[in-house]
């Protein structure tokens, strides 16, 4: 089977993508930090419990059991069949998920949510397609940075589309930030038709086979033993992440009636300190290895939900946000860099897809968790489960995770 990847287009193509890629970041970080701001109290506004509303996060909206079964799928289906066309499906999932979202909103009605946050948790589809292509358009020595810009596009927006979305929930409604939300959708829909290059051509199609795709079911659950730890030590992360932080906003909502206001400029906050810090992160990740960077991020994330068990006001939780952006700041460059510089090209897609939707299958009970853990034991208990988390997976890291050269 001969390939001829897309890691070799002529140098403008390359630079094109790359310049494509931030701009649909920035866009789709936009919509997400405005929609995300606002999205659990639109939830809890219809009528919804904090189980109910932890339980609606495990099935798909922003990372729940859709978009974990979605991403190996999307990954296997971009080795073989390109990028763009899975980035392009995404957009259109995520139009008609905000669509969906408007309806509800519009005729009072939470029962109407569910087909949206499966669309939502479908967009899933081009993440690993996105990685891809982004690694494909650099050189292996410039991917922590390329990954980081890619970051700061996304983070960028949150400084100031959490607080608009925020303001206009409040001044307005809810539905007027979810059809800007759409809107936002679309655009991006059309920027990435008309620009983005496909980064892999086969010279013969691979054909896809039901006993391939059974293969990739079972390879789910059996990760390659030299990925173990890494595949452990990010699950037991995103698991803590759900319990806790990933219904934040509820929490507090239901716990001292923050604002969808207040919950907004503390969101823009948290990407201020993200978008800042990434730029100077990107540049070190590559120089200084992988691991080290994920451990310290962790390391914050436990500071972090020290800070949210200890503090009562809106002054408090803002002060915290600045160090919550760190989080993601150290994270996420070093996360997708690793998998990049440890997985051949041809595989790469997969694999991200695949470590997706382990982390994803194991852990998407976990805000649901989080909302029982509220019932019982009030703020803290979500809370202490998201700080626990945290620290056993820096345990995981640096006990069982090695650098690209050394694995």
């Amino acid at each position: 089977m001969n390939t001829t990847s897309s890691a070799q287009p002529r140098e403008s193509l390359r630079q094109q993508n790359i310049r494509v890629l931030t701009w649909r970041n920035f866009l789709f970080g936009w919509r997400w930090n405005m929609v995300r701001a606002i999205w659990q109290p639109f939830v809890l506004s219809l009528g919804a419990s904090m189980p109910l509303l932890g339980l609606l996060e495990s099935i798909g909206g922003f990372g729940g059991i859709i978009s974990t079964a979605i991403l190996p799928i999307g990954g296997w289906l971009s080795d073989r069949r390109g990028r763009k066309p899975f980035v392009l499906i995404a957009n259109a999932f995520g139009f008609a998920a905000l669509t969906a979202f408007v309806l509800a909103g519009w005729l009072r009605e939470w029962r109407l949510l569910l087909p949206g946050v499966v669309l939502l948790g479908l967009t899933a589809i081009a993440r690993p397609a996105v990685d891809s292509v982004t690694a494909e358009s650099v050189s292996a020595s410039e991917r922590g940075l390329a990954f980081s810009r890619m970051g700061i596009a996304f983070a960028a927006p949150g400084i100031l589309a959490p607080t608009c979305g925020g303001f206009l929930a409040s001044r307005y409604s809810f539905l007027a930030v979810l059809g800007a939300g759409a809107l936002l959708e679309l655009g991006t829909l059309c920027l990435v038709a008309f620009t983005l290059h496909e980064t892999l051509v086969y010279e013969k199609q691979i054909p896809l086979t039901v006993p391939e795709f059974l293969a990739l079911l079972k390879r789910i659950f059996m990760p390659p033993a030299r990925l173990r730890g890494f595949y452990a030590a990010v699950t037991v992360d995103v698991f803590a992440f759900g319990m806790g932080a990933g219904i934040l906003p509820g929490l507090l909502t239901k716990a001292y009636q923050f604002t969808p206001f207040q919950l907004g400029i503390m969101a823009s906050v948290s990407s201020a300190s993200w978008a800042i810090s990434q730029w100077f992160v990107g540049h070190w990740v590559d120089k200084r290895g992988y691991v080290p960077f994920l451990a310290l991020s962790e390391a914050l994330a436990v500071l972090t939900a020290i800070g949210w068990l200890i503090a009562k006001s809106f002054p408090a939780y803002l002060a915290l946000e600045v160090l919550w952006g760190l989080v993601p700041a150290t994270w996420m460059p070093a996360f997708t860099a690793w998998i990049a510089n440890v997985v051949p090209e041809r595989q790469r897609a997969e694999e991200s897809g695949r470590i997706g939707a382990f982390r994803g299958l194991l852990s998407f009970p976990a805000p649901y968790i989080g909302g029982l853990l509220y019932e019982v034991f009030g703020f803290q208990g979500p809370i202490w489960a998201n700080l626990i988390g945290a620290a056993i997976a820096i345990v995981l890291l640096l006990r069982f995770v090695k650098e690209p050269h050394e694995s």
